[in-house]
C-alpha cells in the first residue's frame, strides 16, 4: 500500500532498552544561572562532532545524530532533552537549528542544538508529514492536501492548496523559490505537482511517470537539479530507490536514472552541506527496523548505512537532516 512510505520510514518503531543516562535530558538544579546551566548540559552530552546526521527519536522524543562517516555508524548519541512531541516524522536545518514537521499535535517544532532553544509554530491547515525550507528561510511544512508556509520570523502561516493532489507526502523547494509536491490524486494521478514562485495556481510538471510507489523529492541546491525517487517494484525486493534527476529547465529528455538500491524501500531523504552524499529513509527486510542509507550523489554508489539502538536492537528515528546543510533543503 502506498500509505506504507507516507510518513518515510519514521512510523516504524521498535523497542529499545536503555541505560545510564541520556545527554541533556536531565534537569540543572533551579537555582543554576543560565551559563551555568549551560555548562552542565554541556558535560551531560557528548561532543557534538560535525559533519552530522541528526534524527529525531519518535520513541524518547529526543534528538540524536551519528557523525557522518564513509562507513555509516550505529549506536547514535543524544544531543537534546525531551522536545515534547513523538511524531516528527521529516526536519529541516538552516545552521545550528532544525525545523521538525510534527504530525499531531499538528505544528513545526524550530530546536537549536548549540543554544537548546525550542519553539513552535501552529499549523492550523492539517497535520505536516514533510518539511522543506527556501534560501531566504521560509519553511514549507506539508499536509496531505496542502502546504503551510512560514515566512522567516513569522508563525502565522499561508496555505497552499492544489487540485491535483489529496495524499501528500514529500516537497522541496528550488532556487527561485518554486515548490514541488509529491504523492497521488484524482483518477489514479501519482507523481509532482509545481507551485511556481510558491504561490498559486499549481502546475503538472512534464516529468517522467513515476512507477511502483512514489517515494521522496528534493533539489540540489549547488545547481537546481530536481531529484524524484520512487520505488518501481513495490517494495517487494528488487530494483527499489530509483532516482531520477532533472537538470532546469525539468524536463523527461534531460533527465538521468540511477539506483539508490534500497535494502527493502525507499522513503524521503536529505543531501548534505556539499551536496556530495545522498542520506535515504529505508529499513530492514520486511520493516523490521529502520535505516538511513548513505549513497554518493549523484552517482549513487553503496556507502554506509546507519542504524541506532544503545541496545543494538535497532532504534525508533524519524525525520532526519545534516548539519551543516545548504539552503534550499
Amino acid at each position: 500500500m502506498p500509505k506504507l512510505f507516507l510518513f518515510g520510514i519514521a512510523l516504524i518503531s521498535t523497542a529499545v532498552s536503555v541505560s545510564g543516562c541520556s545527554g541533556g535530558g536531565a534537569t540543572p538544579s533551579a537555582g543554576l544561572s543560565s551559563t551555568s546551566t549551560a555548562a552542565v548540559r554541556e558535560l551531560l552530552s557528548p561532543a557534538f562532532k560535525k559533519p552530522a546526521l541528526v534524527a529525531f527519536d519518535t520513541q524518547k522524543g529526543t534528538l540524536e545524530y551519528w557523525p557522518i562517516s564513509p562507513s555509516g555508524g550505529t549506536n547514535p548519541s543524544t544531543i537534546s532533552g525531551p522536545l515534547g512531541i513523538f511524531q516528527g516524522y521529516n526536519m529541516v536545518a538552516n545552521g545550528n537549528t532544525v525545523a521538525i514537521a510534527n504530525y499531531s499535535p499538528a505544528e513545526v517544532v524550530t530546536y537549536n542544538v548549540k543554544t537548546k532553544v525550542e519553539n513552535t509554530l501552529p499549523d492550523p491547515y492539517g497535520s505536516p508529514v514533510d518539511i522543506a525550507i527556501d534560501k531566504k528561510a521560509t519553511l514549507y511544512a506539508l499536509n496531505l492536501a496542502s502546504v503551510a508556509v512560514y515566512k522567516a520570523g513569522s508563525s502565522q502561516p499561508t496555505e497552499l492548496t492544489c487540485s491535483y493532489i489529496y495524499d501528500a507526502f514529500a516537497i522541496a523547494v528550488d532556487n527561485e523559490g518554486d515548490v514541488f509536491v509529491n504523492g497521488y490524486g484524482p483518477g489514479g494521478f501519482m507523481g509532482v505537482v509545481e507551485y511556481p514562485g510558491g504561490s498559486k495556481p499549481c502546475i503538472k510538471p512534464h516529468l517522467r511517470a513515476e512507477l511502483g510507489y512514489a517515494a521522496g523529492i528534493g533539489v540540489n541546491p549547488r545547481n537546481d537539479d530536481l531529484i524524484v525517487v520512487d520505488n518501481p517494484n513495490l517494495c517487494a525486493g528488487g530494483f527499489e530507490g530509483r532516482m531520477v534527476i532533472y537538470p532546469k529547465p525539468y524536463e523527461q529528455r534531460t533527465s538521468r536514472r540511477r539506483n539508490l538500491n534500497a535494502t527493502y524501500c525507499a522513503g524521503t531523504f536529505r543531501l548534505d552541506a556539499t551536496s556530495s552524499n545522498i542520506f535515504v529513509s529505508d529499513s530492514s527486510v520486511s520493516a523490521g527496523y529502520p535505516i538511513i542509507d548513505q549513497r554518493s550523489y549523484p552517482a549513487a554508489h553503496d556507502e554506509g548505512t546507519y542504524t541506532g539502538g544503545l541496545s543494538g536492537s535497532g532504534d525508533a528515528f524519524g525525520g532526519f537532516t545534516t548539519i551543516p546543510n545548504t539552503l534550499p533543503n
